[in-house]
């Protein structure tokens, strides 16, 4: 059921490492550009990580067919929707997506949000969810979904370290726990839409605010960071540990 990818898993691995290589050598480079100089920049380098994750793995799916939901996975599923929503409106999601519509710089930062949403979700829910799938795949590992998720929201959460150079360490140690909590929910949306698109498209969404392209780090409590993000971890992998199990059912099923 596990779609092969065009290439190896350690092929995909030398190509990822380039895009980080470019991707940091970007980001300090061009830091001082101009927002709109900035955000036309990642938007196209997004755009082209986009096409290289398609053109490396041969697809925007993970199984074919596409895992059928059982009663008891719609459940944690809906438990995922409602973790979402709560964090959107204690993170004030919508208010800051009204308020954005009003900004003088609408443009910059639907360019900003948008690369965010398609280079991130490109590079560790598409190519390294897939480097780390297939070498689960090949070393006969159990539980290969909810590994590799753990895996890809690990370096997701460690992009955030770019952030050092223009915030407090508090702050940004905060910022890689929720985006490692919100990779493992990106991942869960990802293997049971069976596309990207749906995970660019919420990630989109959360980034797409004033503000965006110099955002500002300040450290909060922990008690609340940890009951809206902690919540959000512990749903997922639940669910993706159940998700792995209907997988290999369905896949037996089908085998015999």
């Amino acid at each position: 059921m596990m779609i092969e990818s065009r290439r190896s898993w350690v092929e995909q691995l030398f190509v990822a490492i380039i895009i980080l290589i470019v991707f940091i050598f970007m980001a300090f480079a061009l830091f001082d550009s101009g927002e709109a100089t900035y955000a036309k920049a990642q938007l196209l380098f997004a755009l082209i990580v986009l096409l290289i994750t398609y053109r490396e793995i041969g697809t925007f799916k993970v199984t074919k067919p596409r895992v059928k939901l059982s009663a008891n996975l719609k459940i944690w599923l809906g438990l995922i929707g409602i973790s979402l929503i709560v964090m959107a409106l204690l993170e004030q999601v919508p208010s800051q997506i009204l308020l954005n519509w009003n900004s003088a710089n609408l443009a910059e930062n639907t360019m900003f949000a948008l690369a965010a949403g398609i280079f991130e979700e490109s590079l560790t829910r598409g190519l390294f969810f897939s480097i780390f799938l297939q070498n689960m795949q090949y070393r006969s590992r159990s539980l290969k979904f909810t590994r590799s998720t753990i895996y890809s929201a690990l370096i997701f959460g460690s992009l955030h370290l770019m952030n050092l150079r223009s915030g407090n360490s508090a702050a940004i140690i905060q910022q890689i726990f929720y985006a490692f909590a919100l990779g493992i929910v990106l991942a869960a949306i990802r293997v049971t839409t069976n596309t990207l698109f749906w995970g660019i498209g919420v990630h989109f969404l959360i980034d797409w605010q004033p503000g965006i392209a110099n955002p500002l780090s300040t450290a909060t409590s922990w008690l609340p960071v940890l009951l809206i993000f902690g919540s959000m971890l512990v749903v997922g992998i639940v669910y993706l540990v159940k998700f792995d199990r209907e997988y290999e059912k369905q896949s037996h099923l089908a085998k015999s």
